[in-house]
């Protein structure tokens, strides 16, 4: 009646609330109407309101969000708390004001009030609302210091997937740890709004105690944040009275729930924030050579908001570039612990000054990574693309201008190193970086060149000694089965008798450089090798010659293995085809024909590699020639069961005495059939003796049976994954 008195003002949001529960749209409409307009039935629709739990919940929440646009994203004391100021509200009203920031279930809690309590909040509801709706001027469209708090947070996690981009795997998977807490909390967000949120928290609490305004946000201390973040108790405590902004409520709210539920998961956040920190610290290009720094956002808001890597601090007058510095990148970039002492007769304070054109470094590539990833975890792929090498060679550019060429080097050894760039900026390794750290190592490996240059050649002494010793193991391996793929297509593309193996090397590898060259260990080793020796005062010394016969040596030694081992990469299908090419009575030839009929095409894609498959082809046949010869029947009449009948006790369960005997009978009925098991002219005979010898049942065991029978289970045995069937 009231609303057909003067009319319906509704409030936003549905028939239903988020839980899908009906609110009475009508009864709060017909309230906001009498409530602007001052008619006397205010009284009959607050009733009828605080009668309504769902309208009760979403007159609150409506009141709490316009009191937090009108005061700039920030709830006045005395509308969460009586704190002796004007207006006082119900303690009903502020117990639910705290409860929706806190993220707790409004609707719950308004079931366990009375009707005289919840009819006390929703007249201070009304009132709030109301009061500020008539108040429009103080609305403020502007950014509010707890939505600048959270933006900062979450373009702080956009750089760090750049910047760390396994701590951004870490975090997924120990987001995925949640899965049940998070249905049960109603979460729907990600691991990064989660992050976001709790760094949000933090720094506007810290923005707040610091009197950090809108205005000075760039004041605002990253250092100050992280003795929070070491107190989970603490973190939950700032997290849970937090505001969050207006429009993130429906998102924020479950995870304020499920950190309050789960310690476990607020501590897990605490970590990922603070290690996210931590990060940004560290590479403030302002703390390289200043102990005790503080990182502020105004330090750092270019490369944080452009998600770039770039970490590059305020320009000094003068040159576009000069004056700035840049930290070192490292993160994915590794250098080999120096493989000598300082150079001798230089004291420890020798400042070292040295041009370098080019310095190359090892970068492992997270975007690679991620892409092979992606391709083994997706199911939907049958035949996936080869995999890109992750680790890659390339040429140091600076981080400023890209440059890749002519740097000058500075520092004593020990010292964190320092590069300077033709563009005017200067490249630099925190001062309280670990000792080992990149930045240490490579100034070091430049110190050594230029103190000679021949330890360019012996560094990589070490590591071409490593992939030998790696090459002889990996051959004493039961499992062994021939080089790696790419170590074949390697050894046998590069021409040993050309003299300058440097060229030898570049005409297989084509250097890419400067940009990324991806490659296994091997290449990227011989990759080094060809630039070490490119340079005539190291090819032409006596540890450049050492280095020459060592890798002409290794890869000789490879070419050699990769021959031995060439028949193993035949393709299946061709050797069968091979076997069938060496003659033989028609129904041996009958036999040939049908299993390549029902193998080559399964087999088409593999090698003969340890031979099962091929001997299991080969035996297949000597078991249709035998069964056809004896039955006096053709091989197509055959079945499967009848093969598999040749086999026992060929399981793998068969005892050694077992398995030998049956591939003698096999013998024996050949010889019945006129074979002279000895004869060298009797294609059958010869593939009886090729299959009779013991091979390894498996590469776990010891276990031994004739090549035949593990063969033959293995192309047509119930539970091999390789089985045919015709």
């Amino acid at each position: 009646m009231g609303a057909h008195q003067h009319g319906s003002v509704k409030l936003p949001g549905g028939p239903t609330d988020d839980e899908g529960r009906e609110v009475d749209e009508e009864a709060l409409g017909a309230l906001m109407s009498a409530a602007l307009q001052g008619s006397e039935c205010i009284a009959e629709h607050l009733d009828e309101v605080a009668a309504d739990l769902a309208g009760l919940v979403r007159l609150v929440t409506f009141a709490r969000l316009t009191t937090l646009r009108v005061y700039h994203g920030e709830l006045p004391g005395y509308m969460t708390d009586s704190d002796g100021k004007l207006p006082a509200y119900a303690p009903e009203f502020t117990h639910l004001v705290r409860a929706v920031t806190a993220g707790e279930p409004l609707f719950e809690l308004c079931e366990q009030m009375t009707p005289a309590q919840r009819r006390a909040a929703a007249e201070d509801a009304l009132d709030a609302l109301v009061g500020h709706l008539r108040d429009v001027e103080g609305l403020n469209d502007s950014g509010t210091l707890a939505e600048l708090c959270c933006q900062i947070g979450a373009v702080m996690i956009g750089w760090s997937s750049q910047a760390a981009p396994m701590g951004e795997r870490e975090l997924t998977q120990t987001w995925q740890k949640y899965q049940f807490g998070q249905r049960e909390a109603g979460l729907k967000s990600t691991s990064a709004d989660a992050v976001a949120l709790l760094l949000g928290a933090v720094l506007h609490h810290q923005a707040r105690t610091d009197e950090v305004t809108t205005d000075t946000i760039r004041e605002l201390a990253f250092t100050r944040a992280l003795p929070v973040l070491k107190d989970p108790e603490r973190a939950e405590e700032i997290l849970r009275v937090f505001v969050a902004p207006p429009e993130t409520e429906a998102l924020i709210a479950p995870i304020k729930r499920l950190a309050r539920r789960n310690r476990a998961f607020l501590t897990d956040l605490c970590n990922h924030a603070r290690h996210l920190l931590a990060l940004h610290v560290e590479n403030c290009p302002y703390g390289l050579r200043e102990s005790g720094h503080e990182c502020t956002v105004e330090h750092r808001l270019e490369a944080i908001s452009g998600g770039s890597q770039t970490l590059v601090s305020t320009p000094a007058p003068g040159a576009p570039g000069e004056g700035r510095r840049v930290v070192l990148p490292r993160i994915g970039y590794r250098e080999d612990r120096p493989a000598e002492g300082a150079p001798e007769g230089c004291p420890d304070d020798h400042i070292w000054h040295i041009n370098v054109d080019r310095i190359l470094l090892t970068r492992w590539d997270a975007e690679i990574a991620r892409w092979n990833e992606n391709i083994s975890e997706d199911s939907s792929i049958s035949s996936p693309p080869p995999y890109d090498n992750e680790t890659g060679l390339e040429q140091f550019a600076c981080p400023a201008c890209k440059n890749q060429e002519s740097f000058l080097v500075e520092g004593c050894w020990g010292d964190p190193i320092t590069l300077h760039c033709r563009c005017g900026v200067t490249i630099m390794s925190p001062a309280d970086a670990d000792p080992d750290d990149l930045g240490h190592r490579l100034l070091k490996r430049l110190i050594l060149c230029e103190a000679d240059p021949a330890y360019a050649a012996r560094r990589l002494m070490p590591p071409l000694a490593e992939l030998q010793e790696r090459e002889q193991s990996r051959r004493s391996s039961r499992s062994y089965l021939g080089p790696e793929a790419d170590t074949v297509a390697l050894a046998e593309a590069v021409d040993l008798e050309q003299g300058d193996l440097a060229q030898a090397l570049a005409a297989v590898l084509r250097p890419r450089l400067p940009e990324r060259h991806g490659g296994n260990a091997l290449t990227l080793t011989l990759l080094e090798v060809v630039y070490a020796l490119s340079a005539p005062v190291v090819r032409d010394s006596d540890d450049g010659r050492r280095l020459t016969e060592s890798a002409r040596a290794f890869l000789a030694d490879l070419k050699q293995e990769s021959n031995r081992w060439a028949p193993s990469r035949q393709p299946v299908p061709d050797r069968l085809q091979q076997w069938r090419d060496e003659g033989g009575p028609q129904v041996w030839q009958d036999a040939w024909e049908r299993t390549i009929e029902v193998a080559g095409r399964r087999f088409e894609q593999y090698q003969v590699r340890d031979g099962r498959l091929s001997n299991g082809c080969a035996a297949l046949t000597l078991a249709l020639y035998l069964l056809a010869r004896e039955g006096e029947i053709g091989v197509e009449q055959i079945s499967r069961d009848e093969v598999l009948t040749l086999t026992a006790p060929g399981s793998a369960d068969a005892t050694a005495d077992a398995a030998a005997e049956t591939a003698d009978r096999w013998g024996a009925r050949l010889q019945s059939l006129g074979h002279d098991l000895d004869a060298d002219d009797d294609p059958v005979a010869r593939m009886w003796r090729h299959l009779r010898p013991e091979v390894h049942v498996d590469s776990y065991s010891d276990k031994r049976q004739p090549a035949l029978l593990v063969g033959l289970t293995a192309v047509v045995g119930p539970r091999s994954y390789y089985n045919i069937r015709f």
